[in-house]
């Protein structure tokens, strides 16, 4: 049982310390990704004064900051869980050693009644036989080594005492730094809210401007991602066929990459070296227009001007293309998956070419005199769409 006591308490103690790092690792990723964002919007401001890219930046910065009050929260949570099973253990051992003490005073009030080398020493003589008065001697010297050990088991648990009423401190210390911390953090917030509301003002007095900019800008969404559709699904049904699957069809070499791909997930590279992630993978709404849903195959990451777009993995180049009107579009096939770039110029590899992870494959496309740009980025296991964000590592 004390084998099993013992395994239960250091196993608990490794996993709350595991715990309690994965909440710190969580929160020191977020405050990387506002560090990152906080610098794009520098950039922008610069450059313009009224941009989307400025209120997509802001927006982004909300959601970043509404993670990094979670994280808090449930780093406080944590630690009031701590403060409380601490503050348990110190009223058991106060307990404890209340009653060891209380234990300790009646043996020495027994101990006092029985005082004195002649009392012992009368009672183990008046014994029937030399066995009993054997077993009076041995009673004698158990009883003493057991006060011995009770006092110093009294003085090990208070010291174990000491040291738990320090940890509280400690405990309660920390979670007064952490509601600092969340103060801070959600002043933050607040501000940030408040340049957003006064940035999306600027907007809404041409809101109609605005409206039909969007309605042409997902219509070339649109001809792009029915070309990049078109041009996977093609590829996919190539290689397939009514009884064999598109990965039963790949390459040996081909399969390797693909396992190695799909084992790489939530720690691919990100396509561009400095980046935030400013539109969602999946169905959200406008910045502005709360009525406009926006579908979308994959991520915008906004980064700065002219930046290098890199593949995320080992590949091959299937297609470079674009549709009048637009900007280039790189897809790579690793194996089984599909990394799709769009919104490209300057590229820099051509069909069936191999590339290498992190490799330049071109340049993001910039406004003129713009300070940041940005990419679009996508994810497909074979003709199926994928969350680019669950497959790219954290900042």
């Amino acid at each position: 049982m004390f084998f099993l006591f013992s395994l239960f308490l250091l196993t608990s103690g490794i996993y709350a310390q595991q715990t309690r790092q994965n909440l710190e690792e969580q929160r020191r990723q977020v405050l990387r990704e506002i560090e990152v964002t906080n610098g794009l919007l520098r950039e922008t401001v610069r450059g313009q004064e009224q941009s989307l890219a400025k209120l997509n930046l802001l927006n982004a910065q909300v959601e970043q900051y509404n993670r990094l009050i979670t994280s808090i929260n449930a780093e406080i949570a944590y630690t009031n869980r701590q403060i409380s099973a601490t503050t348990t253990q110190i009223i058991q051992m106060t307990n404890d050693i209340e009653r060891m003490k209380t234990e300790y005073a009646i043996l020495l009030n027994q101990a006092y009644k029985n005082r004195g080398q002649y009392n012992q020493l009368i009672y183990v003589l008046s014994a029937k036989d030399f066995n009993e008065a054997y077993r009076r001697m041995k009673y004698f010297q158990q009883y003493s080594d057991y006060r011995k050990k009770q006092v110093t088991e009294i003085q090990i648990k208070q010291v174990e005492l000491n040291e738990a009423i320090e940890l509280l401190n400690a405990q309660r210390a920390e979670n007064e730094q952490l509601l600092v911390e969340q103060r801070n953090e959600n002043a933050k917030l607040q501000a940030v809210k408040k340049e957003l509301e006064e940035e999306a003002n600027k907007f809404r007095a041409r809101q109609r401007q605005l409206t039909a900019q969007l309605q042409e800008q997902q219509q070339r969404e649109r001809r792009i991602q029915n070309e990049i559709n078109r041009l996977i699904e093609g590829e996919v049904n190539r290689r397939s066929t009514p009884t064999t699957s598109f990965f039963d069809r790949l390459t040996p070499e081909e399969r390797v990459t693909s396992n190695s791909f799909r084992a790489n997930r939530g720690s691919l590279p990100w396509p561009t070296e400095r980046g935030s992630i400013t539109g969602k993978y999946g169905v959200t709404r406008h910045a502005l227009l709360s009525n406009v849903e926006m579908p979308s195959s994959g991520i915008t990451i906004t980064t700065v001007a002219n930046a290098d777009v890199r593949a995320v993995f080992n590949g091959e180049v299937t297609e470079v293309g674009g549709v009048p009107g637009n900007n280039m579009f790189v897809i790579i096939q690793h194996g089984n998956y599909f990394t799709v770039y769009i919104n490209l110029i300057d590229v820099s590899v051509k069909q069936k070419d191999r590339v290498s992870i992190r490799e330049a494959i071109g340049k993001v496309y910039t406004e003129r005199g713009a300070p940041s740009a940005e990419l679009k980025f996508q994810v497909y296991d074979g003709a199926t769409r994928q969350n680019p964000e669950l497959w790219l590592s954290k900042l």
